[in-house]
C-alpha cells in the first residue's frame, strides 16, 4: 500500500533547519514514530507532497525551500508599535514589554497573529512578524515504517482550536504530540502549520492589538 489521500503513515523522519547539520526542529524515531493522517489539510502541503506515492521500507530525503513552508524573510515585517497599544485602561503592561518575548496580537479584522519583540524604545516597540522560520529551508530525512488504511477518527477528528492541523498538540509538519527536547521553534513559535496571516502596518497602531 503507498501513501496516499485518506491512508495513514507511520514514519520516522528528522525535521533539521538549513540542511543535515542544522538545529534537529523535530524528530521522531523507529522505536516512537509519528502517525500522520494524509489528505486532510493537517500537513504541510509541500511536506505531504514529498511522502505521496511512498511505501512501506521506503526511505526519503528532501529539502523544502523557503518558499514551500514559511516564506522569505520580509524587512517589511518588521515595524514599531506605539507603547499605547499595549496599555488597558490607560496602564501599560511593563511585564509585557520584554526583548525577545512572544506577544500574541490581533488586527482590524480580528485575525489573531504572533510577534516578537526586538527592540525597546521610549514610546514604541520593535515587533518581528516575520514567521520565526521565514527565509529558512527544512532538510528532511527519514524512512516509512507502515502505511495503512485510516480509522473513521483518523478522518473525522474532533474540532479543536489549532492551526487547521487537528489538534493543538500537532507537530511541525506532520501532526501528533510535541516532545520535550524535539521541538526547538525560534523565539518560543508554533511550529510548521499551515497557518500565515498578513499584518496590517496600521492595525495596531489603532489600539486594536489585543495584549
Amino acid at each position: 500500500m503507498k501513501i496516499e489521500q485518506h491512508k495513514v503513515g507511520v514514519l520516522a523522519y528528522s525535521i533539521q533547519v538549513e540542511d543535515a547539520q542544522g538545529d534537529v526542529l523535530e524528530q521522531a524515531s523507529v522505536s516512537e514514530p509519528r502517525t500522520l493522517v494524509f489528505g486532510l489539510g493537517r500537513l504541510m502541503q509541500s511536506f505531504e507532497d514529498k511522502l505521496i506515492g511512498l511505501k512501506s521500507g521506503d526511505k526519503f530525503e528532501f529539502l523544502l525551500t523557503p518558499e514551500e513552508t514559511f516564506g522569505v524573510y520580509k524587512d517589511e515585517m518588521v515595524m514599531d508599535i506605539p507603547k499605547t497599544a499595549f496599555m488597558i485602561n490607560g496602564e501599560l503592561k511593563a511585564d509585557t514589554l520584554v526583548l525577545g518575548k512572544v506577544v500574541p496580537m490581533m488586527d482590524n479584522h480580528g485575525n489573531p497573529f504572533n510577534g516578537y519583540i526586538t527592540e525597546l524604545k521610549d514610546d514604541a516597540v520593535t515587533m518581528d512578524f516575520n514567521h520565526p522560520l521565514a527565509g529558512k529551508s527544512l532538510y528532511t530525512v527519514g524512512e516509512v515504517l507502515n502505511v495503512r488504511e485510516a480509522t473513521f477518527e483518523e478522518l473525522n477528528p474532533a474540532p479543536s482550536g489549532g492551526c487547521g492541523c487537528g489538534t493543538p498538540d500537532d507537530s511541525c509538519c506532520g501532526g501528533g504530540s510535541k516532545k520535550e527536547g524535539h521541538h526547538h521553534h525560534h523565539h518560543g513559535e508554533g511550529g510548521c502549520g499551515s497557518c500565515e496571516t498578513d499584518v496590517e502596518v496600521e492595525s495596531c497602531g489603532s489600539g486594536s492589538c489585543n495584549c
